[in-house]
């Protein structure tokens, strides 16, 4: 990896947190927050209402700002070295086209992915669209969640879970994968860590503002436009409402959340009348064991091991305290008294991270929906149970090591994110600096179009444009931004050989996965016309081939 080792300073992160004086308050064992009863004199018996203060932040906003663009300099370093692949293709295409273009497609395609196309848009216009520049974003909106996944963590249970736990969410392996991606997966994730941390605020108020529920409503639909399925995180919403059980609280969130949806109606009108773009899921097999254990948020099985063991661990601690304090306690209400205080950290999280997935596999049984990808937002849930452990592990010194394990464990794939060909395989990168340095300009071009969307080589001319510059695309019919898709629009190879014309020299870019043998385009036209093959370049998953003729 280059750059460095990303981990230096992470120990003074946990010094800062350490020695953070904490304010002196009294609270019962098995809670992580402050609950104070102020009776306003002016209120009678019943109708008194317990105020829900803040615990003062326990971490600096320096640590915070330190964790958050350290965990951007995480996700960014070695971002550009992986090719671009279909998906970023999808993205990157869509934002180099004009608006009036961009918003022809999206009455066709990708309406889902839409605000995120804008953003990109507009950012291309000043950076370019070079894979790290439009991946950086991502790496961005990652240091923006892991900043909050800090504050969350503090201001619920304390200065050392929030920093242990942003440490874990900075390398965590779904979160280090979206955050050198370009797609709207990091700033979905990050938008909803932020309405989490809106919403535990405004209960914790006695009286909570209008502005504050119209922040949230807007705030709910905002993510729900980054990425439809984050509206999903409305059930972890509900824990922290139902938990305070005031009647007040709950119908000004129901009257929020509903009118969040409202507002998202377009996209999810669009997303379900463009509904047909993910019915490839119904012929994969995305919901099996080791998609659910592992890929979906750990990577690996050694980072899955380590993770569900003290994920479980938490849960189980946790679920402990609460008996305990209910069967110990002489007072029948203190189990009552507990769960109405603003919320634990623990059950929290925990319907964060299971909660969305378990809806998603409902309705995968009646409609194929399921994709790990698309849960991306509940990744910091998981950093959060998982600091929320390692805060509370005795003596304290061993919470180190457990961290490193965590670190190493999760680097495994954090390390792999970051080769050549990390995503899907693609090789486009490879084939661009393969005809850059053999081709001429005024030769021929032709790609293999046999293959899905996502993975057709034609797409390296299109990610990589420079190393094409001078050869001649034969096969084009219209480009991708006078299309009302992503990709180009192609002539059948029937009708190639009408528009060679007088061209000698002939590059033809093939699909092969490594280990199979590769598409044979229609090299029997090629042939008919007098080409043949004098040089061969195998690439990892694609062969490039010149063509000369007699």
């Amino acid at each position: 990896m280059q750059g460095g080792h990303p981990c230096r300073g992470l120990s003074l992160a946990v010094s800062a947190a350490q020695a953070l004086t904490l304010p002196r308050v009294t609270t019962n064992h098995n809670e992580s927050f402050v609950v104070s009863r102020q009776i306003d004199l002016n209120t009678r018996g019943p109708a008194a209402v317990p105020r829900f203060a803040w615990r003062r932040p326990s971490v600096s906003s320096l640590v915070t700002l330190f964790l958050g663009v350290l965990a951007t300099v995480v996700s960014a370093v070695g971002s550009w070295i992986p090719s671009l692949w279909g998906d970023e293709a999808a993205s990157v295409l869509s934002a180099q086209r004009s608006l009036p273009s961009l918003f022809r497609m999206l009455g066709s395609v990708d309406a889902v992915h839409g605000t995120y196309y804008l953003f990109l848009h507009f950012w291309v216009q000043v950076f370019g669209a070079s894979p790290f520049s439009v991946r950086f974003p991502s790496a961005i909106a990652v240091g923006v969640a892991v900043a909050g996944v800090v504050v969350l963590g503090s201001r619920l249970a304390g200065a050392r879970v929030g920093v242990f736990a942003g440490i874990v969410a900075m390398f965590l392996p779904r979160i280090t994968d979206m955050g050198e991606e370009a797609r709207g997966y990091a700033m979905c994730a990050a938008g909803v860590v932020w309405l989490t941390i809106l919403v535990v605020h405004i209960v914790s108020l006695e009286r909570p503002k209008h502005r504050l529920w119209l922040a949230y409503c807007i705030g709910l639909a905002a993510c729900g436009y980054l990425f439809l399925f984050s509206l999903l995180i409305v059930v972890a919403h509900a824990v922290i409402v139902l938990g305070t059980r005031r009647r007040a609280v709950l119908k000004s969130w129901a009257r929020a959340t509903l009118a969040g949806v409202a507002l998202t109606g377009a996209v999810i009108g669009f997303g379900i009348h463009e509904g047909g773009q993910i019915a490839f899921l119904a012929t994969r097999d995305n919901t099996n064991i080791r998609t659910l254990l592992v890929t979906q948020w750990f990577g690996n099985d050694l980072m899955a091991l380590v993770a569900w063991t003290l994920i479980i661990t938490a849960i189980a601690v946790w679920a402990i305290g609460v008996y305990r304090t209910h069967r110990d306690s002489s007072e029948p209400s203190a189990f009552r008294d507990s769960l109405v205080r603003p919320p634990a950290l623990v059950p929290l999280a925990a319907t964060w991270l299971l909660g969305p997935p378990a809806i998603l596999l409902v309705v995968n049984s009646v409609h194929a929906v399921y994709s790990s990808r698309y849960l991306s937002f509940a990744a910091p849930a998981a950093a959060l149970l998982i600091g929320w452990l390692l805060a509370r592990v005795r003596p304290q010194i061993l919470a180190i090591p457990l961290l490193a394990l965590v670190v190493a464990a999760s680097s495994i794939s954090y390390l792999d994110q970051r080769t050549p060909f990390a995503k899907n395989n693609s090789d486009w990168s490879q084939i661009a600096d393969t005809i850059k340095a053999n081709s001429e300009p005024g030769e021929g071009i032709l790609f293999d179009e046999g293959t899905r969307p996502s993975r057709a080589p034609r797409l390296a001319l299109r990610t990589y444009p420079s190393s094409f510059t001078g050869l001649t695309d034969i096969a084009l019919k219209a480009p991708w931004y006078d299309t009302t898709n992503w990709h180009d629009s192609v002539y059948p190879s029937s009708a190639i050989a009408a528009r060679i014309g007088s061209i000698k020299t002939l590059w033809l870019v093939e699909y092969r996965l490594p280990g199979t043998a590769a598409d044979t385009y229609d090299r029997s036209i090629l042939s008919s016309l007098g080409f043949v093959i004098v040089a061969e370049y195998p690439q990892h998953s694609s062969v490039v081939l010149k063509l000369t003729r007699r």
